[in-house]
């Protein structure tokens, strides 16, 4: 993977996921997906975010 955490296809998948769960949310509730997109969104960016400088750490 050359350094990378995921490949794109990971990336695209995990966003289509949080699109799909924001809307079937927002489907039951108004104003319910923008808080999914949101907390979804954030708790995988500390993830990657978390996963990355955790392999920094080791190849350092």
């Amino acid at each position: 993977m050359s350094g990378a955490v995921f490949p794109t296809w990971v990336f695209v998948a995990v966003a289509l996921a949080i699109a799909a769960a924001a809307f079937a949310v927002g489907q039951l509730h108004a104003g319910a997906g923008m808080i999914v997109a949101g907390v979804g969104s954030a708790l995988w960016t500390a993830y990657v975010a978390q996963r990355g400088a955790r392999m920094r750490a080791r190849h350092d």
